[in-house]
């Protein structure tokens, strides 16, 4: 008896590869078509895209967000850090399409930014490969949960808000940022897969870094001739924070070992930095610096008692000596010491004195609001209660709906539950981040971890004296909980030896060839 046993060819599979890739490229090229409709639409009905380089860029970084989803979070995170609204005004990418000083201004209707055409393009983009792939999955790790049950608060604020007859326009302008956050961490847990994934991260966020501090050099000594007089601030309040991440992360490389490039590189990049650091005059940027180095003087006790004992104790005489010295300068290399003794000990009349008296005064508001709702808070879009007169700084827009202390903001926006939601989010995120930089291995991710953990400490800190909720450190918080989310579970991936794969695949091409020549015939 003679069996015949047909054994399918292999093109088979490949044929069903090739119809999706088709099918994949007809839907690219169906989007490219709608891409360019709608700008030939812009061109005849609003007028011509005023900035060709932007449209160049955005054109190219489309083409590679949607070769490598990944490099969208590169993109972001870098256009975002590196433009500052004070040291740039008309810098486009996190100001709206609709902003008249924006350079990338179109229409007044258009009422979205480049940044959240980013974020949405970078979702679709990733969905629709994953989709045409058949290769969808998600990760949602340790902060997928905490994350969604705050985004739901948020979501009740807006409802509860709106719906006892808060201002639209103000409610959905104060939670905007916010979604970047829970976005940006999705985003960033689902697309960053291989260790290097996060040393490139770190490379964009370092390098926009270092170009702030390069803009904010030539503003200081070009644009203000070295001088600050009568000059509150360079760049954004919360600029200060993230530079805070350059000087963290480079010693967190000397710490734990990490690469030898970037510790040459990244320091090259600190005294432009610096400067502008120091003319922002921001003081919970030095103070929230300051917790940070202590932590990480802890961590070298941990890890090497020896050198500590060899650097800490200098370093804290000098610091001591440094600030004795400078108590009663007033010129920019004493603003550190300012920052310490505006806190400690603030002049009578000074300018921190006043600044810290209006913060006295609104946390007595913002108390009083949160003890008249402290169940359901009073909701986006509603202004809080004053029952204690402020000093007047109605030339910001928002002073009777957003608060400086950002941490009871949330409480008094949100409810109580909110306020455990934030909390829990936050010091989860914290936690996961410590347990990485105990666990983990590699020098480089170790340093990554911790300077991601710190960032969220500092942030943090600063959010209990000044308005944190702003765009560019939503996103920036965001990614930074997405690494540290997904930064074990990627490094305890097995490392894959590509020369058994590369043997496997060329043995099956040869016996599918075979195969495919002939049917396979068994006498039994």
């Amino acid at each position: 008896m003679i069996d015949t046993i047909f054994v399918e060819p292999h093109w088979a599979n490949i044929q069903a590869q090739q119809r999706r890739a088709a099918w994949y490229w007809r839907l690219w090229f169906v989007a490219l078509l709608g891409i360019t409709g709608a700008t030939i639409l812009f061109m005849l009905y609003v007028k011509p895209i005023p900035a060709p380089l932007g449209g160049v860029i955005f054109l190219g970084t489309v083409i590679a967000i949607a070769y490598r989803p990944r490099y969208g979070i590169y993109f972001i995170v870098f256009f975002s850090l590196v433009g500052d609204a004070s040291l740039l005004p008309s810098y486009p990418f996190v100001k709206n399409f609709s902003s008249a000083e924006s350079l990338l201004y179109i229409h007044s209707a258009l009422i979205f930014s480049p940044l959240e055409l980013y974020l949405v393009l970078i979702l679709v983009l990733w969905l629709g490969k994953g989709a045409m792939r058949r290769q969808l999955h998600f990760t949602t790790g340790v902060l997928f949960g905490p994350a969604l049950f705050f985004a739901l608060c948020l979501v009740f604020g807006i409802v509860y808000g709106l719906g006892t007859g808060g201002d639209a326009n103000v409610g959905l302008w104060e939670v905007r940022p916010i979604f970047y956050l829970l976005l940006g961490m999705f985003l960033t847990s689902n697309l960053l897969t291989k260790p290097e994934h996060f040393d490139h991260l770190f490379w964009a966020i370092m390098l926009a870094l270092g170009i702030e501090g390069i803009v904010g050099c030539h503003y200081y000594f070009v644009v203000l001739g070295g001088n600050l007089t009568g000059v509150d601030m360079i760049n954004e309040h919360s600029a200060s924070i993230h530079m805070n991440t350059l000087f963290i992360y480079v010693m967190a490389l000397w710490l734990y070992r990490g690469s030898r490039v970037k510790q040459v590189v990244l320091p090259l990049l600190m005294p432009a930095v610096m400067i502008t650091y120091i003319a922002a005059q921001r003081r919970a940027a030095f103070l929230s610096l300051g917790i940070a180095l202590v932590i990480m003087a802890i961590l070298l006790y941990r890890e090497n008692r020896r050198l500590f004992w060899i650097i800490v104790p200098m370093v804290g005489l000098v610091g001591t000596l440094y600030i004795g010295a400078f108590w009663n300068s007033q010129g920019a290399l004493g603003l550190p010491a300012q920052a310490v003794r505006s806190v400690i000990a603030p002049q009578e009349g000074s300018e921190d004195e006043m600044s810290n008296l209006y913060r006295v005064l609104e946390n007595i508001n913002v108390s009083f609001t949160i003890h008249a709702a402290p169940l359901t808070g009073v909701g986006f879009g509603q202004k809080f209660y004053i029952v204690r007169p402020m000093p007047d700084i109605s030339f910001f827009v928002w002073w009777e709906y957003i608060t400086h202390n950002s941490i009871l903001w949330i409480w008094m926006k949100t409810g109580a539950v909110g306020f455990i939601a934030m909390v829990f989010l936050v010091g989860f995120s914290i936690m996961t981040g410590a347990r990485a930089v105990m666990r983990l291995e590699d020098g480089n991710l170790r340093a990554m971890a911790l300077t991601g953990a710190l960032y969220i400490v500092m942030h943090f800190l600063y959010a209990y004296v000044d308005m944190s909720w702003d765009t560019q450190s939503m996103l920036y918080l965001g990614v930074t909980m997405g690494m540290l989310n997904c930064i074990e579970s990627v490094a305890a991936q097995p490392v894959k030896d590509p020369q058994p794969q590369l043997a496997q695949v060329a043995a099956a091409h040869i016996w599918g060839q075979r195969i495919a020549r002939q049917p396979v015939a068994e006498a039994i």
